[in-house]
């Protein structure tokens, strides 16, 4: 949204943005270049007032605003926490610091002027949590597994709030005479908490005045914990203890601007690089209008990605070794983060890796003896050798193979060895930090962080240039649409993180009944439901009238906008084995035939179509309404139902051409040429889509 210098005037007159500037600034929030509160269109959020470089402190808040659940300990309501550890106590529940913050606030509302917070709690009387919708809006998501999973929150804070009533019942001397109102300021603080609360990096989750007035997006600033005491080297504690916190405590004058904090910069300042602009730059050689080099800053994302297309093209035109799935790619991971189980995570990814190596072996196993049989006709091979897969705790995951010359055998131990380096590249994408947020464990111990310690902050600092008079955003993580709708009460209208989810049933008994239309298939096998992560809790689901089994659902298949997802193709290669039958030694995880590719292939593209057609309008409907000025309700809504019909339709593009390019394949047996032909035809479009294929056209090559 743009800057409205005339509504940002108007609300700047409001009394509560005025108290809760005055009481910030009084309490030692300092701001730089930036200016708060001002509009965009129907939202209030943080302006630049000047241009800001990359690497740039520009918002502190000081340690003593915070409220943390160790600043909680320390108030009346501290007796609360203890006497009941079912609901406050870290080591009972994983809710407990939520919990804590809520009761917190819960009672600083209720105090009204007498709290040191009011000016920040009148400021922030309104949430719009979807707890504040109404059936009819909600209605307006047509998504189902959203909505299951607000129905979960839903109750999980009807039943917070008969718990708190108990409580407060039981404490008067805590928190005053029960009032009509105390529901209703309960959920106030529930929601405060939900949709304002911060804990990445951090020593613990808390809630930070005016760092929660950042509205957020993909493309946003940082935070950092800084104490200028230890930066200024001028930290007055006795000598041990200045030694040990300096230990734990990791200077940021290296990393950020801190001219805020009156703090000079170190030697080794990072400057913000534009990766686009280097590619471009560092492969001009390609480009056919090099007048685009000289406008290069001026050019949006999409023309930038749009002229990396063409060079590599033109790179692989070139080099006739080069392939697609040579090109790595220097985009922003979209690797979405939502607070699943990254255990299970990890155990699953390892389990399918295990499978596709037992299946390699196989595979490599039944070719060797084709070829002795072909050469040897009239020898039997009777003793099968034996094939173990089996994950050593201490090696990893170990393949024991036997029967296979040992050249098979050393082609499929390096086979191993590409595995492990994925899985060791999946447990840093787990363990590390994703773009435009904070490092993990900036500190990785607190002991130097005193609750009120006035040279300790929480400081906003720019990862990139913003331009005046443009928006200052937060990240709150790689956070999808439908993880931000439920928890934060907002869609963004373009999310890189975000993904269309649903189920497939492992149902294969389906395809013996020959009176079943493909659309009837479809409908029983595609799950949109949510289920616990944890599955084994639960043994049997009833969805569209069947009672299924738990253990023959897939795991959830999360569909992004710009890649085929391999997992589904893996999945209806096994699903689809039976119905096809035409040839037998099918395997899932590994293509074995060109006919058989090209039948799963048109099974998932019918297999998208039916998921688009279960909306209610189509894509350019929700287009035009976006146009119209409407509710900020059924703004969201459209966001998430647009976003999810923008995912589907690229998926089934990046699915024709994969038809296409298998129907050429199958007939030249070049596979370089069969795509390279379709990208001539159209540079632009066509190398994003096939950009998309590249991992499945390389297993392409390699096995068929």
């Amino acid at each position: 949204m743009e800057f409205d210098q005339q509504k940002t005037y108007e609300i700047k007159q409001n009394p509560k943005y005025k108290r809760l500037l005055d009481w910030s600034i009084e309490n030692g929030v300092l701001m730089k270049n930036v200016d708060f509160p001002a509009s965009f269109g129907d939202i209030t959020g943080v302006v630049a007032s000047e241009d800001i470089p990359s690497n740039t402190a520009i918002i502190c808040i000081p340690q003593s605003l915070i409220i943390s659940p160790d600043k909680c300990k320390k108030s009346i309501l501290n007796k609360v926490y203890i006497s009941h550890p079912e609901m406050f106590d870290e080591e009972e529940t994983n809710n407990a610091e939520y919990n804590m913050l809520i009761f917190y606030m819960f009672n600083e509302k209720k105090k009204g002027e007498l709290s040191f917070y009011y000016p920040y709690i009148q400021a922030i009387q309104d949430n719009n949590t979807l707890l504040t919708w109404s059936n009819e809006d909600l209605k307006k998501i047509e998504d189902p597994i959203i909505l299951e999973e607000f129905a979960n929150i839903k109750y999980d804070v009807l039943g917070l709030w008969g718990k708190g009533k108990l409580i407060f019942d039981n404490n008067e001397d805590v928190f005053g005479i029960p009032r009509i109102t105390d529901k209703k300021d309960f959920y106030w603080a529930v929601e405060c908490v939900m949709s304002r609360c911060f804990g990445w990096s951090l020593k613990s989750t808390c809630l930070i005045p005016i760092a929660d007035f950042l509205n957020h997006s993909n493309r946003a600033c940082t935070h950092y914990m800084v104490h200028s005491g230890i930066e200024k080297g001028i930290f007055l504690q006795q000598e041990e203890d200045q030694t040990q916190f300096q230990q734990q405590y990791i200077q940021k004058r290296n990393k950020i601007n801190l001219s805020i904090l009156g703090i000079e910069n170190g030697n080794e300042m990072q400057k913000f690089e534009d990766e686009k602009i280097k590619f471009i730059l560092e492969n001009k050689q390609y480009l056919r209008d090099l007048k685009i080099v000289e406008n290069i800053e001026r050019l949006s994302i999409n023309e930038k990605k749009e002229i990396i297309n063409d060079i590599y093209y033109e790179q692989m035109i070139q080099d006739q070794k080069m392939n697609i799935w040579d090109i790595a790619s220097n985009t922003s991971s979209d690797s979405e983060d939502n607070d699943s189980d990254e255990e299970i995570k990890l155990t699953k990814y390892k389990e399918f890796e295990i499978k596709k190596i037992k299946e390699l072996a196989e595979w490599k196993l039944r070719e060797e003896q084709k070829r002795i049989e072909k050469e040897c006709q009239s020898i039997q091979i009777q003793n099968r050798p034996i094939i173990s897969v089996k994950l050593n705790p201490e090696k990893q995951n170990k393949v024991i193979i036997r029967g296979l010359p040992q050249y098979q055998i050393e082609a499929i131990k390096a086979k191993q060895q590409i595995m492990n380096g994925r899985l060791n590249r999946l447990q840093n994408e787990i363990t590390q930090s994703s773009d435009n947020e904070s490092e993990i464990s900036e500190e990785s111990k607190w002991d130097w962080l005193n609750e009120y310690d006035s040279d300790a902050y929480f400081c906003i600092a720019t990862t990139e240039p913003i331009k005046k008079f443009e928006q200052v955003t937060l990240s709150y993580g790689r956070r999808t649409n439908r993880f931000l709708i439920n928890w934060y009460g907002f869609a963004l209208i373009e999310n890189i993180y975000s993904s269309f989810n649903f189920r497939l049933w492992m149902n294969t008994e389906i395809f013996k009944d020959q009176y079943k239309s493909r659309d009837q298939i479809l409908d029983t096998i595609i799950i949109k439901k949510l289920i616990p992560e944890i599955e084994s809790i639960v043994n049997k689901i009833s969805y569209n009238s069947n009672e299924i089994p738990v253990s023959q659902l897939s795991k959830e298949f999360r569909i992004k906008k710009n890649k085929l997802n391999i997992d589904i193709i893996i999945f209806l290669r096994q699903l689809l084995q039976l119905h096809y039958g035409n040839e037998q030694d099918l395997l899932s995880t590994i293509p074995v035939s060109i006919n058989y590719e090209i039948f799963v292939m048109q099974f998932y593209y019918s297999l998208l179509h039916f998921l688009m057609n279960s909306y209610s309008q189509d894509l350019n409907q929700d287009l035009k309404q976006l146009e119209q000025k409407i509710e900020y309700r059924k703004r969201f809504a459209i966001y998430i139902n647009k976003e999810n019909k923008e995912i589907l339709i690229n998926q089934y593009k990046i699915v024709e051409e994969a038809i296409t390019i298998l129907h050429k394949f199958k007939e030249t047996q070049q596979l370089r040429q069969s795509y390279l032909s379709n990208i001539k035809m159209n540079v632009t479009q066509k190398m994003q889509i096939i950009k998309g294929l590249k991992h499945y056209l390389k297993f392409i090559q390699e096995f068929l």
